[in-house]
């Protein structure tokens, strides 16, 4: 398996362990204001890298393009940044929280900007 499939799919099973630590520690805590951040980390998180590391295992050669690296960054920045700022920004905090959260859903959005583009590149027929 290529490094960045290996990145991705790696990162998503560290991505679903937090998910659920953290939806246990809301529920325990009755804290279900937390419910996005918990929601984005798993979706986002988990499901998203989980595809993102199946595609690159299939198309190596994707994989080796200097736009999956940058996808790469941009998936796994935003997204930590992301869930970081929902975080503080439920926990009341909105003057950091928001402008965390909103940087990191522009990063996110970039990142499957990215995404839409290797999936263009591996779906079009290849000529002879």
């Amino acid at each position: 398996m290529n490094a960045l499939a290996a990145f991705h799919l790696r990162a998503a099973a560290i991505y679903v362990a937090l998910g659920m630590v953290a939806g246990i520690v809301m529920a325990a805590g009755q804290h279900f204001e937390y419910g996005p951040a918990h929601g984005h980390l798993n979706l986002l998180g988990f499901v998203s890298a989980a595809i993102y590391g199946l595609v690159l295992k299939d198309r190596p050669d994707l994989a080796a393009t200097r736009l999956a690296k940058l996808h790469a960054i941009l998936a796994h920045l935003g997204l930590v940044v992301m869930t970081i700022g929902l975080t503080v920004l439920f926990s009341g905090d909105v003057a950091t929280g928001e402008p965390l959260a909103k940087a990191g859903s522009i990063v996110v959005l970039l990142g499957g900007l990215a995404f839409i583009a290797l999936v263009f590149k591996a779906t079009t027929p290849r000529t002879a």
